[in-house]
Formats: C-alpha cells, sequence, structure tokens
C-alpha cells in the first residue's frame, strides 16, 4: 500500500473566497434574517435574566401577567433559535449547492491529465465531504458576527448592573480567547489530515471493491485485509486524536463555565451583604454572565469550524484551478473528411516518454490498423486522436490545419471510440445507446441502429426490451453484450471517424463473430482507425502503423508491412500466427 504523502496545511485567501462564490446567488437576506433573530434572542434572553431578578426580589409576590410575559418570552427565545436554525440550514444548503454544481461543471472540463495524477476518486471527496464544509464558511461567519454583537451587548448590561462584578468577569475573556484560538487551530490541522485520509480510504475503497474478481482468483484476499487494515488503523488514530481533543477543551470550557457562575456569586454575595446590589441583581447578573459563557463557547466553536471550512475551501478551490480542455471555440468540422497526420509527434505522460518523433498519416475512408507491441503507444496514438491529450511536441493536423484550431465539442462529435470492455451508464439500455445524442431518438430510429449492430434479438428477450435497467458496470450483461450495446451506441452518434481499441478482445469465439458483423456494419463509409492484434485484421485493413518503444518501425500496405516487419509481428503476436498460419 501507497504511503501517504507529507500532509500540508490548506488556506483560502479572501481574493479566492470571493471568486468561489463568483456567479452564485447568495441568500443575503436570510443571512441577514438569521443575524437579526439571533439579536432578538439575546434581548428576549437579558428580558428573561431582569425578570427572574426581579422575581426573587419579590419575595414570591409576581403578578400572574408578568408570569404570562415571562412564558411567552421564553417561547419567543425557542422561537428565534428555531428561525435562526432553519435561515441557517437554508443558506448552508443552497451555497452547497452552487458550489457543488460549479465544481463538478469544472470537474467535466478538466484536462485528462489531471486523473493520471489526482484519481477520480479523490474528487467525489471534493464535491461530498468537502463542499459541506466549505459551504458553511459564510454562515458561521454571519454567525460568529451575531455573536460578537451578542457578547458586547451582554458586557453593556453587566457593567450597568455592576462595574466590579463585571471587572472581574471580564478578566476571564482573555483566557477564553486564548483556549480558543489554541483550540481552532488545532482542530483546523486535525480536521485537514482527517479529510485527506478520509480521501486516501476513500480511494482505496472504490478501488479495491471494483477489483474483487481479481482480488479473489489472485488469493490475496489476506494482502488486502492487511492494507485495509493499515489504512483504517491510520484513520482510527485520526479520530482518537480528535476526540482527545475534544474532551480536553470539554474540560477547560467547564472549568471557565465553573469560573463564570462562582465569580458573580462569590462577589455578589460580598456585595449584598453590603448593601450596595440587590440579591435580585446578583441573579440577574448570574444569568446574562452563564449566557457569556455560552456566547464564548459558541464563538470558540465557530472559529474552529472557519478554520475547518476555510481548509476545505482551499481544497475546492484547487479543483476549481485546474486548466480546463481547450474551450468550445474555433473552426467547426462541418468540412470534407481529410487525411489526419502527425508531425514530429512527442508525448509524455510525466517524465515517462510514450511516443518519440512520430510522423505517419491516416487516409481518409480507410480502414488504418495500427499494431505494436504492449506499451508501444498504441492507446495513447487514440488518446491523442481524440484530443484527450496533447503532443508535448509536434502537432496532429486534420487535411493541413492544426487540430487544435478545431472546436473541440465539434471534433469529438465527429469521432468515436469503441474500446474493450466499453463502459455502460447506469440508466436503461435505451438511454445508454442514445448517450451523448444531441437530437430527439425516435423508436423508429432505435429499432433501425439496435438490428444493425446486432443488439435487438437479446434485447427483445429482455422483459422489459429497451426499458431495463442497467447493472453499475453492466454487470447484468456479458462482454461481448457490451460491446454490441456500445456499437449501438457509435452508429446513433454517427461519426465520420471510429476508433476501435481491441473491440473484440477477450470474447468467445461466438460473441466475437456477432461483434466483428457490427463492427462491419459500423465501418461501412467512414475513416477507421484499429488496434490489431490479428493477422487477420491487418489483412484486412488498407493501411498500417508499426510501432515499436514508441516509434515507427513501418507503415505502409499490409503486403509491404508484413514484408518488412516479419521478425518483429512474429514476436508480437507470435500465438495468433501460429493459429492462423
Amino acid at each position: 500500500m501507497k504511503k501517504t504523502k507529507p500532509y500540508r496545511s490548506e488556506k483560502a485567501s479572501v481574493l479566492e473566497y470571493i471568486q468561489v462564490h463568483k456567479g452564485i446567488r447568495i441568500p443575503w437576506h436570510f443571512l441577514v434574517l438569521s443575524f437579526l433573530a439571533t439579536l432578538g434572542s439575546t434581548y428576549a434572553g437579558m428580558h428573561i435574566a431582569f425578570f427572574t431578578g426581579d422575581m426573587v426580589d419579590a419575595n414570591g409576590n409576581v403578578p400572574t401577567a408578568a408570569l404570562v410575559k415571562f412564558a411567552l418570552t421564553y417561547l419567543g427565545i425557542g422561537l428565534f433559535a428555531a428561525l435562526n436554525y432553519l435561515l441557517t440550514t437554508y443558506a448552508a444548503e443552497h451555497i452547497n449547492l452552487g458550489i457543488r454544481v460549479k465544481l463538478w461543471r469544472k470537474i467535466m472540463f478538466v484536462r485528462q491529465s489531471h486523473y493520471d495524477i489526482d484519481g477520480g476518486e479523490e474528487l467525489v471527496s471534493r464535491v461530498t465531504t468537502d463542499c459541506d464544509f466549505a459551504s458553511k464558511l459564510l454562515v458561521t461567519i454571519v454567525s460568529l458576527l451575531s455573536l460578537a454583537v451578542s457578547v458586547g451587548i451582554y458586557l453593556v448590561r453587566m457593567y450597568k448592573i455592576n462595574v466590579t462584578m463585571a471587572n472581574a468577569t471580564l478578566l476571564l475573556i482573555p483566557i477564553s480567547v486564548l483556549v480558543g484560538w489554541g483550540y481552532a487551530k488545532l482542530r483546523f490541522l486535525i480536521a485537514q489530515k482527517t479529510q485527506a485520509m478520509l480521501a486516501k480510504t476513500t480511494t482505496y475503497l472504490v478501488e479495491r471493491t471494483k477489483s474483487l474478481p481479481l482480488i479473489k482468483t489472485a488469493n490475496a484476499q489476506t494482502e488486502e485485509i492487511e492494507n485495509g487494515s493499515e489504512c483504517f488503523d491510520e484513520q482510527y488514530k485520526m479520530q482518537l486524536k480528535n476526540g482527545f481533543m475534544e474532551v480536553f477543551y470539554s474540560c477547560l470550557q467547564t472549568a471557565y463555565n465553573i469560573l463564570s457562575i462562582a465569580i458573580p456569586f462569590v462577589i455578589g454575595a460580598k456585595l449584598v451583604q453590603d448593601g450596595v446590589i440587590r440579591v435580585g441583581m446578583v441573579i440577574a447578573f448570574y444569568s446574562i454572565a452563564g449566557s457569556v459563557a455560552t456566547e464564548a463557547t459558541n464563538v470558540i466553536n465557530d472559529v474552529g469550524t472557519i478554520r475547518q471550512a476555510n481548509g476545505a475551501l482551499a481544497r475546492v478551490i484547487k479543483t476549481l484551478k485546474l486548466r480546463d480542455e481547450q474551450e468550445s471555440s474555433g473552426r467547426t468540422m462541418d468540412e470534407p473528411d481529410q487525411d489526419i497526420s502527425f508531425v514530429d509527434v512527442d508525448f509524455s505522460y510525466g517524465e515517462k516518454n510514450v511516443l518519440e518523433n512520430i510522423s505517419c498519416v491516416i487516409p481518409k475512408n480507410k480502414v488504418t490498423a495500427i499494431v505494436g507491441s504492449n506499451g508501444s503507444g498504441k492507446s495513447t496514438l487514440f488518446k491523442l486522436l481524440d484530443r484527450l491529450y496533447d503532443p508535448c511536441d509536434g502537432e496532429m493536423r486534420f487535411g493541413k490545419i492544426n487540430a487544435n484550431e478545431y472546436d473541440l465539442h465539434a471534433w469529438r462529435k465527429a469521432f468515436c471510440l469503441v474500446a474493450q470492455g466499453s463502459p455502460l451508464m447506469e440508466g436503461t439500455v435505451r438511454e445508454n445507446i442514445c448517450y451523448g445524442c444531441e437530437r430527439p431518438i425516435s423508436d423508429e430510429e432505435l429499432l433501425k441502429v439496435v438490428k444493425q449492430a446486432r443488439v435487438y434479438d437479446f434485447v427483445s428477450a429482455l422483459p422489459d426490451r429497451f426499458e431495463t435497467l442497467v447493472a453499475p458496470g453492466g454487470t447484468n450483461f456479458s462482454g461481448g453484450q457490451r460491446q454490441l450495446i456500445a456499437i449501438a451506441r457509435a452508429i446513433m452518434n454517427n461519426p465520420d471517424y471510429l476508433l476501435l481499441d481491441e473491440a473484440t478482445s477477450n470474447l468467445d469465439a461466438t460473441s466475437e463473430r456477432v461483434v466483428m458483423e457490427a463492427l462491419a456494419e459500423l465501418m461501412k463509409g467512414r475513416t477507421t482507425v484499429i488496434i490489431a492484434h490479428s493477422l487477420s485484421a491487418i489483412r484486412s485493413a488498407d493501411h498500417v502503423i508499426v510501432l515499436r518503444n514508441g516509434r515507427i518501425e513501418d507503415s505502409g500496405s499490409p503486403k509491404q508491412v508484413l514484408n518488412a516487419t516479419d521478425n518483429y509481428l512474429a514476436t508480437v503476436m507470435g500465438r495468433r500466427t501460429a493459429k492462423e498460419a
């Protein structure tokens, strides 16, 4: 199992924060109402404190009307609290929705190279957990401001009751601030590490659950149990640290609350004895001091939440700053088909060179076969053709024009890739066949396409026919059936250029025959590029390109290539050569 990378704390600046929320409709009216609700609760709380003091001084002679007013005031506090909760929850979720949509839109256009560095599973954590935390930042800031105002109001009232008791209570505030600052900083660091660990665990679990058949057949359960246990143990230790921190902070907060209660009573008792203040005012002061202690606790929690949310926001911002693919602007593909040529193309994944000095032509309206050993660069060439990547050096041309001058969306509509194990999306069979189409699909057109793709027979036998739901990964269909559905999708999208990446490998003889019939239908009248893994595929092509260690070994007609590279091809597909000879 990979070692965890050294942890680095992340923070977002104010400018970055503003940029993230640009384009998101912030419910300011709800935030303002939440602020006012907190102040309303503060004023009602002070009224309760003074009323309690008055009842003590009245020795039980309290009018019924006053008691009703007391009860209604308490009810008002409850209503203010409920209103504040509803308003802040709505505001936070509204912001959360805006950030998630913005982040998801970004992910859809992030360059493919990013996924080579940061697995897609980590992006799941960005969209879910990090957006949850990040959306709370603005709401918590508003809450913190309202709490600060409330504490100020409470302190003014405390000084009006008695300066001596207020000064003594005020001495506790620096202690509370110091404790709160340390708690917030520690909480921020632990929360950041916990989130990083959670993202790592999520990535591990998603990857391993997808690979359960491989784990079972390789008898690697024991090894994976150890790897998983190691991952869970790291997360367990982080959760323990978080728990210990919360317990320690709770002890300090309890001590602070005890002192905030003891000071008014100790000093107040002496002042009452000296006749400086009434008992009722001591009770009122005690109630207000208790509110100050509660609000101070909330302030500390809010500061911790703000720092935690800031870290989550920084990770969201990091994703939003990733480089996009080329914007949809440029030349359209509404012109006659052209040859596609690579001119002195180099490409590498990081520091690893995959293609070097590639110069070749893929002729229009012909079938071009690309052949080579594993790691020779065949699939990478397909990714360049589909413009998932750009060449590191050199250029790919459509006719005589650099491919990058063409609108990316239009380019990809003109190409279609049918790969080994083409993925199916969750949804119905119909939705999978029509996936990517930008026009309404009639039942007549669907029927015509599925018959061309040899899908009709096995789908018609299903109880729900084309409305049959596809299980995750298409596991309720065989490999051959999944390939046929992918071919039907390609026919439905009607591309001008077809890319076949070992579309019949790993299929049994019967399935391969059916898929080949469907492919023959699909290839009619289209420029087709196939990754060949058999001599029959090479012989049926019009043009052949042979790759070796990222370089072009030879290219030309099948006869020319087979004669010139016989030894290399025998090494690449020796077993198939023997079978087909």
